[in-house]
């Protein structure tokens, strides 16, 4: 990346660098694929979407999950040569998409929350000396005057906005802070913007691309007709039952989704008990004990992952066979995306929704739950201020650990309407949410090296630990490095929290900076500290995002409800159109809305392009009239 006129290190720059890209300059995007990826052939749409990219316009793409976004912006981005942008609320995905290009030998950077200033000022003024290929960032960042002094400087290609929905007021994850793009695309006007989601009905779309301020609009939308993937609603009381059920009938890898932490420990152990290896997964598990869970069913160690939502972002396997939830999901963008996780091989797979008496009404519950009185949020914004003693008009921008249970004790507030609040106060540009990701510890020298070399020489208190750190790591004046505390510990024949203190000093004294590991969830302040008294939540955004909420539940209501093809449904609501019914859903199935067999006989026809195994599990459901009861 960087550029071949000067070295990177010294300060450089050429007006060719920042003007707008000429697509005769581009590498051959083929090669890039093949030499980068090893792939020969790029998927539906994405050529398409890619080409757009590379003449400089502006495009939505809309594709279905699995749908391969990330290469969308990647490819052009590489064969422009020039820096990508990359916009992204979700950390645990931006930092896996980094370690995948650097797996690569593709240089990368992510700014998160968690990062120390030194660290992130480091971050911009490498990626404007050409260091990086791609540059990840998360919404919040880009209003901090350190991105907005850099971004003059930055040699930007292309900016890609993942999740792009959370722009738009309509869509089910609406963030205030995707709002400062329209800012940077005033600093930058040439630079072309490709917006990225899986789920955008076309209410959302348009809002998208008003909101980006597109020159043109481009919309790319992905086919969201998956005909390997059978959706099937089930209805009845056992709900356990049919799960076992699905798990007995359909071999191969599962995934089964509930909505509380609680469920998922519950529903292992049933699986386990009957003979299936599974493994519960949620937020609260120890990293470790997440990456242990993930790695074993990546591998195929373990078959099924009985989870919360909060597994499967960054999911990379392609023959899971089924996916199960286990009562209804908050709405259909939701129910699409973990259902997609399924069968993205193009083999037979299946997605099973398992309903039950009460179900409607208990959504209406959690939806209604979910909108805490503004005297509850008030009460979790002072705990929390109070927790980490924010003064008032501070703490811009500074990221702090979230302890709910904590915040709940001093708030005299159940933990769920702890986390509801927290929510509403992200909602409404107050704060943002991070779930908790690893962030191992790291050092960056920031002192001069003269004022380094005299204390590593003179101080016999911190001089050791500064010559075990530049021994041990490289590059530590001009990146940070992550460090393992016990290592340098074994080195010195120290104890560990002597390590852990005198690093502290160190950062104390601006001699580098130190940032602990952490694993604890975050939350960040976008507005200074102000007096929880006097918090107030703009009251029309609040009656929006509540009547957004409830048609979002009342469309997947319908879904669970209708009598139609689902699969066609479904394709309707995000705004695509399919000509005939699926012909393996459940309602396809009950109605024998299937194409007739090609003998001219009055045999029921299996549904085209099933594998043998497929063609036994659909025997099995057509056999019973309630396949999963």
């Amino acid at each position: 990346m960087g550029c071949n006129k000067c070295s990177p290190c010294d300060g450089g720059r050429h007006d060719d660098l920042l003007m707008p890209h000429a697509s005769t300059h581009n590498e051959d995007i083929h090669a890039v694929l093949k030499r980068v990826w090893g792939y020969d052939h790029f998927r539906p749409q994405q050529e398409a979407i890619i080409k757009t990219a590379l003449s400089g316009s502006d495009a939505l793409a809309i594709l279905p999950t699995g749908g391969g976004k990330s290469l969308c912006f990647q490819v052009p981005a590489l064969a422009m040569g020039r820096l990508c942008l990359v916009v992204s609320p979700l950390i645990a995905l931006m930092k896996d998409q980094v370690a995948r290009l650097k797996a690569l030998g593709v240089p990368a950077r992510a700014i998160i929350s968690s990062m120390t200033h030194a660290e992130i000022d480091n971050a911009l003024e490498s990626a404007a000396l050409g260091k990086y290929a791609f540059l990840y960032v998360s919404p919040e960042r880009l209003a901090s005057e350190l991105f907005i002094a850099r971004l003059p400087r930055l040699p930007l290609g292309l900016i890609a906005i993942d999740e792009a929905h959370c722009i738009s007021q309509w869509g089910y994850d609406f963030r205030p802070a995707y709002l400062q793009i329209a800012e940077v695309r005033k600093i930058r006007p040439e630079v072309p913007v490709l917006a990225l989601t899986a789920s955008a009905t076309p209410q959302v779309a348009e809002d998208i691309m008003d909101r980006l301020v597109f020159k043109e609009r481009r919309l790319i939308r992905g086919s969201f007709h998956r005909p390997e993937l059978a959706l099937w609603v089930s209805k009845g009381e056992d709900r356990q039952g049919r799960l076992l059920r699905i798990m007995d009938h359909v071999k191969g890898t599962a995934i089964v989704y509930v909505r509380e932490r609680r469920g998922t420990v519950r529903l292992a152990a049933l699986l386990r008990q009957h003979g299936h290896a599974a493994a519960a997964y949620h937020a609260g598990l120890p990293l470790e004990e997440r990456d242990r869970i993930q790695q074993a069913w990546t591998e195929g160690s373990l078959r099924c992952v009985v989870a919360t939502n909060a597994f499967g972002m960054g999911i990379d396997k392609a023959d899971v066979r089924v996916v199960i939830h286990h009562g209804p999901p908050p709405d259909l963008e939701s129910y699409y995306q973990e259902a997609g996780r399924a069968g993205r091989d193009g083999r037979s797979a299946f997605a099973f929704l398992l309903t039950g008496p009460g179900d409607a009404e208990r959504s209406q519950e959690r939806l209604a739950a979910s909108f805490p009185s503004l005297q509850d949020v008030r009460r979790v914004y002072q705990a929390f201020a109070d927790t980490h003693a924010i003064a008032i008009g501070s703490g811009l921008l500074e990221s702090y650990e979230v302890d709910v249970r904590s915040l709940a004790m001093s708030a005299r507030l159940a933990p769920v309407v702890v986390s509801h609040a927290l929510k509403a106060l992200e909602l409404d540009g107050k704060l943002a949410l991070s779930d908790g990701v690893r962030s191992p510890s790291r050092v960056l020298l920031i002192a001069e090296q003269r004022l380094i070399y005299g204390m590593r020489v003179n101080n016999d208190r911190y001089g050791p630990l500064l010559e075990a750190l530049l021994r041990t790591y490289g590059g530590l004046f001009e990146e940070p490095a992550v460090i393992d505390e016990l290592r340098i510990a074994k080195g010195l024949k120290w104890q560990v929290e002597t390590v852990v203190k005198r690093l502290q000093d160190l950062h104390t004294q601006r001699v580098l900076s130190y940032k602990q590991r952490s694993d604890a969830p975050t939350a960040t302040l976008l507005t200074p500290r102000a007096d929880a008294q006097r918090l107030v939540l703009d009251p029309a955004a609040l009656s929006q995002r509540k009547q957004r909420a409830e048609e979002r539940l009342s469309a997947l209501q319908a879904f669970v409800d209708t009598e139609e093809c689902r699969a066609g449904l479904l394709i309707g609501y995000f705004g695509g159109t399919t000509g005939t019914p699926c012909g393996i859903c459940d309602v396809c199935r009950r109605n024998r809305s299937y194409p007739p067999p090609d003998n001219g006989t009055d045999r029921l026809a299996e549904p085209p392009g099933l594998s043998t195994d497929a063609t036994e599990v659909l025997r099995w459901e057509i056999d019973e009239e309630d396949p999963v009861r």
